[in-house]
């Protein structure tokens, strides 16, 4: 039972560390992975943010031990639970609407982690079945380049490509289920990297020149860095409720299957548990496609809010200010100064004045 209870603080952990992370992002400029220093320094420089990464990196040390104890298919459902207080969160703290897609999509989601919790043994009331696999840390490394190569492409090309500090003023609003997804897969990454090294420590905690040797260290900084750093993202521009529950179906999808086809865990070794963990899988790649990808249109007259833009301060900041919407602000020029129009004059005047300033002349002499 210790082993369950670790199970169901990691994720409760990781709820927390990115609420942090939405209430920190009202609090900062606009970031974005298309100007990565500044967003960097934004973040490193935020000690509330820092606060909400120190509560995933506990999340995911809680998590790799349960992996070492417990095989993933009992640990994938312990986020059901915390889904739902998640969106019970988003609404009541942050006024967030939920669509009925949405809903249909996180109980299509529960479904699915029912699913993987009947294949794990947990709906028997029995301790999960079968051992915890070896989590092997000498795994290939053609293996380990198999699951991480195809892992980072995506995220990045959200960070490079597809992430631009200019959105137009008219672009539709996306509820985040790129940025969840990128940044779950991710997280997954480091959570598969993070086990492998629990499974090196377990018995010989000293072992830490064993592990430098290993890629998992380097795994778990970069792809745990990223993955916050893109959540942070999406979090600051999307709902709390979308965000992190495409991120739970991207990290558990692929701590699952990088953990059978990388790092030693058992298959399904039954009829019954292969059918229920294929349909969880199914289920859960359902409820990512259920979830529409932009912001339904406001009615007129009820313009979505909006939070206030914070300016830029930091070192890598550019020197013309953004109007803290979508786009930079042209530079403001000075008006013109408007001079009235020349009247135009006669002859007869033009004689009378030059009469009358060839009489003040002789006044002067005088």
């Amino acid at each position: 039972m210790g082993a369950l209870a670790l199970a169901v603080a990691a994720p409760v952990a990781y709820v927390a560390g990115f609420t942090v992370f939405k209430v920190t992002g009202r609090r900062m400029p606009r970031l974005t992975g298309a100007r990565f220093l500044h967003t960097a320094w934004t973040l490193a420089s935020s000690p509330a943010w820092l606060v909400g990464l120190g509560l995933l990196v506990g999340g995911m040390v809680v998590q790799s031990i349960v992996l070492t104890r417990i095989p993933v298919s009992a640990v994938v459902p312990m986020y059901g639970p915390v889904m739902v207080v998640l969106l019970l969160v988003a609404v009541t703290n942050f006024r967030e609407r939920v669509t009925p897609g949405e809903l249909g999509a996180l109980a299509v989601l529960v479904l699915a982690l029912l699913a993987f919790a009947a294949a794990g043994g947990l709906l028997r009331g029995t301790a999960p079945a079968g051992p915890a696999g070896p989590w092997d840390p000498h795994a290939p490394l053609w293996k380990v380049a198999l699951l991480i190569g195809p892992s980072l492409l995506f995220p990045l090309w959200l960070f490079v490509v597809r992430d631009s500090p200019v959105d137009g003023r008219h672009a539709k609003r996306v509820t985040g289920v790129a940025f969840g997804l990128g940044a779950g897969v991710l997280v997954g990454c480091a959570e598969s990297s993070g086990a492998a090294i629990a499974r090196l420590l377990r018995h010989d905690p000293s072992a830490w020149q064993a592990v430098l040797r290993t890629p998992h260290p380097s795994i778990v900084v970069v792809a745990g860095l990223f993955g916050a750093g893109l959540a942070q993202i999406g979090l600051q521009r999307c709902r709390l409720s979308v965000v992190i529950i495409m991120l739970a179906v991207g990290s558990k999808a692929s701590l699952w299957l990088g953990g059978i086809m990388v790092y030693g865990q058992p298959w399904p070794d039954t009829p019954r548990t292969f059918a229920l963990s294929a349909v969880g899988l199914v289920l859960a790649a359902a409820s990512v496609f259920l979830i529409p990808r932009h912001e339904r249109e406001e009615p007129a007259g009820e313009p979505a809010a909006e939070e206030a833009a914070v300016p830029d301060r930091t070192p890598f900041a550019p020197r013309r200010e953004r109007d803290g919407r979508d786009g930079w602000a042209a530079p403001v020029l000075p008006a013109p100064v408007v001079r009235p129009p020349a009247v135009p004059r006669s002859a007869a005047a033009m004689r009378y004045e030059a009469l009358r300033n060839e009489g003040a002349g002789r006044g002067d002499r005088a």
